[in-house]
């Protein structure tokens, strides 16, 4: 078993040394970043199960570096696995595992994954410019695939790094995701500052974090928050240090405050039911009957809708600055009361409550949140269609019933077989032979708008990061050609983050001429406002018009006055190096939006099944040890935090893919197997002394004082 490690580890680091080699590093902090988790990963293995959940979901450079086949986390996880695998100790003692319904349903999934991955490989497409860089390429099964062999990968690792009684999932696993939560939290808080405003809550701003899988919509942020915010609770109620209330209280806030960003209404359903889960392990303790639960549920009612009421008023009297005043002198009354009593539970929970209700005034008054609740069932109906359209997508054959389409293969499938026959908008990068010189190669980028039945319909935005200075006068510099109808290059430099530019100072629109002949546009403008800011600065292209086909070359921008260039890889000869697209509004064909469809068209019954052996597993067990914990300690809050996140995952999965986002899919597998393990004394034939109680993933070792 050694020597299958050591192989394990020569090969990940043979992956590492080519994905270094081939990766851009210009232009960002990854290379230091690396060899700093390589160093602590040499000195204590284990740490990997800190670091890694709390860099997944905010270490992604693909809006500057135009990489999202080879991203970020796969260098992590080469590292990760490198050097654990190396460092994996041998021993003898009883260790961790996982019962036979997980090792069942893991078996499963990866047989349907490599069945999906042959389905949509085979045979064997060849490798050009765009097989790397493009959703419709049938190497988007790798890129959706991947998660899964990485999860599998990281079993052992797991196993090791938790411990024969699970005390690694309490001291690397649980502070690492709610440091990855902070992080995401204060990213997306960053964003409604810089570009709506913080409480602006009227504005159809949706923020999307450090996501850019998010750039053609998707819920990869609704996903993250509901799977990851209950954690807090682990801190809030029932932790050891003085330390912990606060900064869970703190992190509640803005997880909340976070989640309520989004403007999802998955979210704010998977928010509720977590919620409930919560507290029904708060209140129902092992003395406590379920007549005895109720009478506690509505005893607390009254005084929390009394709290709601009084809260509403307060903001519709006087506005934000009453509101807050309000908010102070109910902090200051929980904390004098709770002092008084000498209860700190108290305290965090009455401070939790509180926390709970104060952002909930001033969302419901904004104007966005009435729109959208007022579209719930012209959304749904619209979801519904979505649906029906997509298994209408798929072939006929028993084969695709029972296997699914493949891999990846859902936006390649919409954009050729898409219900409403309309073309959607795409681009490809192109090689062509130099006039008398055949053996050099030109290459440029291939822009084709779509053709839709009404006229007109979502522009693809192509985009690179650039550098610009306020009031500054830049020329902006294109050649281009086209033989198809009239087209329409859009191309402006704008303010934005992933989705929804702001401010954008346009060039005037060029109408091109179809004569095929290569063309050179250039324009000056005056970048006003844009750039005084500390905010992405993005110059972008799209074209419009019914069916035109543009092929595009030499782009350049640089200051009056000034010939260098301030973009980069301008004449594409790096191929996708540096450029970046959105889709910022039309997200249906890029998303089948709906967690359990999405593994049936990729992947058939088997994945369905085994996901639903998996999920349904791990709440199983997450139950029982509640009830294990409610006899023992008197509360159950640690398994009821796991349970309660897996169950908002699913909820947020009712109407989104989800795991059509490898980071994403990753750190649900890695919770899923992490809340599966049992400790040593249940999987092992070595009989423990009657007095030792195995620990509960999630759980406090120190009794009650």
């Amino acid at each position: 078993m050694m020597a299958s490690w050591r192989l394990l580890a020569l090969l990940s680091l043979a992956a590492l040394a080519w994905s270094l080699s081939t990766y851009p590093w210009q232009g960002h902090w990854l290379a230091p970043l690396l060899l700093i988790y390589a160093i602590v990963l040499c000195w204590r293995p284990h740490c990997w199960l800190l670091l890694l959940p709390a860099l997944l979901p905010v270490l992604d450079l693909a809006p500057s570096t135009g990489w999202f086949f080879l991203e970020e986390i796969d260098l992590l996880l080469l590292v990760t696995t490198g050097i654990g695998y190396a460092r994996l100790p041998r021993t003898s003692t009883p260790q961790a595992g996982w019962p036979p319904w997980c090792i069942l349903g893991l078996a499963l999934m990866m047989l349907a994954c490599v069945t999906g991955l042959w389905r949509a490989l085979y045979p064997l497409p060849a490798i050009d410019l765009n097989a790397f860089n493009n959703y419709l390429s049938p190497y988007n099964a790798i890129r959706v695939g991947k998660a899964w062999f990485w999860s599998l990968l990281l079993l052992p690792l797991l196993r090791a790094a938790a411990g024969p009684q699970l005390d690694g999932v309490q001291r690397y696993l649980v502070p690492g995701m709610l440091i990855g939560l902070l992080l995401v939290c204060g990213a997306g808080i960053n964003e409604r500052v810089s570009f709506p405003g913080l409480l602006n809550f009227s504005s159809d701003y949706r923020i999307t974090a450090r996501f850019s899988a998010m750039h053609t919509g998707g819920a990869a942020l609704d996903g993250y928050l509901a799977l990851c915010t209950p954690l807090a609770a682990l801190w809030l109620i029932g932790a050891p240090c003085w330390w912990r209330t606060p900064a869970a209280l703190v992190l509640l806030g803005l997880a909340l405050y976070a989640g309520l960003a989004t403007f999802s209404r998955g979210v704010y359903l998977a928010y509720t039911g977590s919620l409930a889960i919560i507290l029904y392990a708060a209140l129902h303790s092992a003395s406590v009957s379920r007549r005895c639960l109720l009478l506690r549920v509505f005893c607390l009612l009254p005084p929390c809708l009394a709290l709601l009421w009084l809260l509403d008023q307060a903001f519709m009297a006087a506005g934000y600055r009453g509101y807050a005043a309000l908010l102070c002198v109910l902090v200051v009354v929980c904390i004098t009361t709770a002092r008084l009593l000498r209860h700190r539970l108290a305290l965090g929970a009455s401070l939790a409550v509180l926390l709970v209700m104060a952002p909930l005034i001033p969302v419901y008054h904004g104007y966005y949140v009435a729109q959208r609740f007022s579209t719930t069932g012209d959304d749904l109906a619209l979801r519904h269609r979505h649906w029906q359209h997509i298994v209408a997508l798929m072939d006929s054959d028993a084969a695709t019933r029972l296997l699914g389409m493949g891999l990846g293969t859902f936006p390649a499938s919409y954009y050729w077989r898409n219900p409403g026959q309309q073309t959607l908008p795409s681009y490809r990068y192109m090689d062509q032979a130099e006039e008398g010189n055949s053996g050099k190669r030109e290459r440029y980028l291939r822009l084709a708008s779509g053709r839709y039945a009404a006229g007109y319909g979502e522009l693809l935005r192509f985009w690179q990061s650039v550098e610009v200075k306020a009031h500054n006068s830049y020329t902006l510099a294109i050649d281009v050609r086209t033989i198809n109808p009239p087209a329409f290059l859009h191309w402006r430099l704008c303010e934005r983050q992933l989705l929804y530019p702001v401010n954008c100072i346009a060039a005037p629109m060029l109408r091109l001429r179809s004569d095929g002949a290569w063309t050179h546009y250039s324009a000056t403008v005056n970048t006003g406002p844009v750039g005084s800011r500390r905010v992405p600065v993005r110059l972008e292209l799209a074209l419009e018009g019914q069916g035109a086909v543009v092929d595009v070359d030499n782009v350049g921008l640089h200051r009056v006055g000034d010939e260098a260039s301030l973009l980069r890889n301008g004449s594409f000869t790096q191929v996708h190096d540096d450029w970046f697209f959105s889709s910022d509004r039309q997200h249906l064909p890029w998303h089948i939006k709906n967690l359990l469809l999405n593994l049936y068209f990729e992947m058939g019954v088997p994945a369905v099944l085994a996901y639903l052996v998996l999920l349904l597993g791990a709440c199983v067990q997450q139950w029982q040890r509640m009830a294990e914990q409610r006899h023992a300690s008197g509360h159950a809050i640690a398994p009821a935090t796991w349970l309660a996140g897996l169950a908002g995952f699913q909820v947020v999965g009712l109407f989104d893919s989800l795991l059509d986002v490898p980071r994403i899919t990753l750190l649900f597998l890695l919770v899923l197997a992490a809340t599966a393990l049992r400790p040593a004394s249940l999987t092992s034939p070595h009989v423990l002394p009657a007095t030792s109680r195995p620990v509960i993933p999630g759980s406090s070792r120190r009794g009650k004082k």
